[in-house]
């Protein structure tokens, strides 16, 4: 497999996405910072659930700790720069890289799907690389990976440079060739 040329992919003309490194717990803050400057940015927010002791606390915690993604041209670069608590663009052999409209869409899609559901033999094998053929997630690709008599997508988003897995229905599957 040849290895991947990465070229500085920000221009003057079009607004593309670009993961960003924030401090630690920051990307909250660093999000409402840049909306109020008026640059487009999402954070992927899961809900999380911690039973206390007396009670129950349910937050919005970020899906990948420390990333937020701003959608920016050129021009925008040095503003997301000096915002406090961003530590800089996440790079790839020393260039920026920007990633592709589908992995933030699938990214929208995952944050806002809970799937939880007991699963049956289905005729799936370990490693098939599979399609999801209904739901939000509708179109996405991934690898299938069988764990504790459960069937689990594991979605590769290649350019954030990072896997998420999830549970799924195995009838929303296809096999690809």
């Amino acid at each position: 497999m040849a290895a991947a040329t990465y070229q500085n992919d920000l221009t003057v003309d079009t607004a593309k996405w670009f993961a960003v490194l924030t401090r630690v717990k920051a990307e909250k803050s660093v999000c409402q910072t840049l909306t109020t400057a008026g640059i487009t940015n999402y954070v992927p927010l899961q809900r999380v659930t911690r039973i206390y002791t007396r009670k129950r606390r349910t937050s919005m915690v970020p899906l990948i700790y420390r990333y937020i993604f701003v959608h920016i041209k050129k021009n925008e670069y040095v503003r997301v720069l000096e915002t406090p608590n961003v530590e800089g663009f996440v790079r790839f052999n020393k260039q920026i890289i920007s990633i592709p409209d589908q992995e933030i869409e699938w990214l929208q899609r995952v944050t806002g799907e809970v799937n939880d559901i007991t699963l049956e033999n289905q005729p799936f094998s370990e490693g098939d690389a599979v399609e999801v053929v209904l739901g939000n997630l509708t179109g996405l690709k991934g690898k299938l990976i069988e764990s504790l008599s459960k069937h689990e997508l594991l979605i590769e988003l290649d350019h954030i440079g990072f896997g998420l897995r999830i549970q799924i229905d195995p009838s929303h599957l296809r096999k690809l060739r």
